[in-house]
């Protein structure tokens, strides 16, 4: 069994400095460093982490934070997720890190599954992927005295010590309705889900202000994560109302899905409203027809949040991610190429 004191050999240094190394010491020079980690690669060492932090009573693991609802809706189902936890953990490998889920079917679950991390497993690091205004979650850990990042943005922009990675997403919304109001679209509709995530409810902030710099009106319509029912009967009032609708900015690439759907079960055409959304997950390619999608670089995302946390991001409190249009054809319209 490969040892330090083998790494060490090989490395041509002693015990405790290929120690130091492994731990990024700045005691250490990078040469010295970098000698460490090949000759680690080459005798194919991992660090026995449990053991130390038996020792050293801290945990070289990262807790990675989900939003309730996606304990009820399965975190399969959404792919933004996912690539964000990939970020996430290529930069905590690459660091010696591991990382640890927190879900639950409810806040009270999710405080009592993050209170266990820290008390049982010695965590001090957590990354967020949501924000929410008055959030009991991130409420908990603050008062817990843990370091975090938030992959959304600042729940208080005036309180110190928050950190957080982000796209502009009120740019985003301006960009998104900008797009089809260019093409010469009317009667332009935000369809959402919760206002209290901070992420939709800046996307709004941006559609609104386009609205109204074209002077038209803003038109909001909120349907529901889970009930399908419940979504036919808004959806189908909503259209009712506004007779002359001829866009949608739905706020995430599922919400497009969910559109889609209902429209195909109103018996309306598929290419009746142009919808752009955002995320541009995997699904916004398989849809039908293809959507129109705001690229934000999840994976970015995750791992400018991993930097944030283990300070390998320099003197930077926050980022933000660019993002882009990608265009197919749920925007192309007959009536309107």
């Amino acid at each position: 069994m490969v040892t330090i004191k083998d790494v060490a050999k090989l490395a041509g240094v002693s015990t405790s400095t290929a120690s130091r190394a492994m731990h990024d010491s700045s005691m250490i020079s990078e040469a010295t460093k970098e000698r460490v980690r090949q000759a680690m690669k080459e005798l194919n060492y991992s660090p026995n982490y449990s053991a130390q932090n038996l020792v050293k009573r801290r945990s070289n693991t990262i807790g990675i934070v989900l939003p309730v609802r996606e304990s009820q809706e399965s975190l399969g189902n959404n792919p933004l997720f996912m690539q964000i936890i990939q970020g996430i953990s290529g930069v905590c490998t690459d660091n010696h890190y591991m990382v640890s889920l927190a879900t639950g079917r409810t806040e009270d679950e999710l405080i009592a599954n993050i209170e266990t991390l820290i008390r049982s497993g010695n965590l001090s690091k957590f990354i967020f992927l949501y924000s929410k205004v008055n959030d009991r979650v991130f409420q908990f850990v603050q008062q817990a005295g843990v370091s975090c990042v938030v992959v959304g943005e600042s729940y208080n922009a005036t309180q110190e010590g928050i950190q957080f990675v982000d796209n502009d997403n009120t740019l985003a919304g301006q960009d998104a309705a900008q797009f089809l109001a260019d093409k010469g679209l009317q009667g332009i509709a935000y369809a959402y889900t919760n206002m209290d995530e901070l992420v939709q409810a800046s996307r709004y902030m941006g559609y609104a202000n386009v609205m109204k710099e074209e002077g038209q009106m803003t038109k909001r319509l909120q349907l529901s994560r889970v009930d399908d029912a419940a979504n036919m009967v808004a959806l189908t009032a909503f259209l009712e109302e506004n007779p002359r609708l001829e866009a949608f900015v739905a706020c995430d690439d599922i919400m497009a899905i969910r559109l889609q759907r209902l429209f195909k079960k109103l018996g309306r055409a598929n290419d009746e409203f142009a919808i752009i959304s955002f995320n541009n997950s995997i699904i916004s390619e398989v849809a039908a027809p293809a959507l129109t999608s705001i690229e934000i670089f999840p994976y970015q995302l995750g791992s400018k949040a991993a930097e944030l946390i283990l300070g390998k991001a320099g003197k930077e409190n926050s980022l933000t991610i660019p993002h882009r249009i990608i265009e197919r054809a749920s925007t192309q319209l007959p009536s309107k190429k």
